[in-house]
């Protein structure tokens, strides 16, 4: 079982493993951020369509536009909604708003993360909504070589694996990597679980292996 940023709600451990620039070219400032958040995302729509269980999910991901809330920080208003459908009709719709607040951190962009409203609706039912608002994560901005950018998330996000029929705790890398392709916006986002060793107080986790293949979305954006 998985539990991915940028979805749904989970609670942010303090692990010391993570996803560390790539190299000292790939570092990008707040300003720079924001120009291309506004070129490839603000106001656009990117949708992921698959299959599960004999179902058609179709992920919607609504880009608002940038505030600035003073200096060059600003917050970014998103929405996600994933519908389930079964023989053209409607299974169960969920809708996250997000709130993405991004700050000159050290002369580098980092985006606090927080769902502020979840709701789920169903067929026949009355839709089931929370307002409280769970911080989702952090993470850091760096450029990639597509001409785009890449978030990751600060350390591991918390998971749980089932083995031997115990649950022991493991830990994933999120990347969310967005760039312009043939005239339109894509962005990929991959999970990678990993099975944690010893702790050692004041220094996290030890990383090990892998857990199985990474999980991967691809998002490409629809014209209005």
């Amino acid at each position: 079982m998985r539990k991915i940023a940028l979805t749904f709600s989970f609670l942010l451990l303090a692990f010391s493993a993570g996803i560390s620039l790539q190299a000292a070219e790939h570092g990008i400032t707040i300003g720079e951020f924001r120009q291309m958040y506004d070129s490839l995302l603000a106001g656009k729509t990117l949708v992921t369509e698959t299959e599960e269980d004999g179902m058609s999910v179709r992920t919607e991901r609504n880009y608002g536009q940038a505030i600035s809330v003073g200096g060059e920080d600003f917050e970014v208003p998103v929405q996600r909604v994933i519908t389930k459908t079964k023989d053209g009709q409607m299974v169960q719709r969920v809708t996250v708003s997000i709130l993405d607040r991004v700050n000159d951190i050290g002369g580098q962009p980092i985006i606090y993360e927080e769902a502020r409203k979840l709701v789920v609706e169903n067929p026949e039912a009355a839709p089931l909504d929370t307002e409280e608002i769970e911080f989702l994560g952090l993470f850091r901005v760096s450029k990639n070589d597509k001409g785009g950018f890449d978030v990751h998330n600060f350390g591991l996000i918390p998971t749980v694996i089932v083995e031997n029929n115990t649950n022991k705790i493991s830990g994933s890398n999120v990347s969310y990597s967005c760039y312009p392709e043939n005239n339109a916006t894509k962005c990929v986002l991959t999970v990678r679980d990993y099975r944690l060793g010893d702790y050692t107080p004041l220094m996290g986790y030890q990383l090990m292996e892998p857990i199985g293949g990474d999980f991967v979305e691809t998002a490409v954006e629809v014209k209005q």
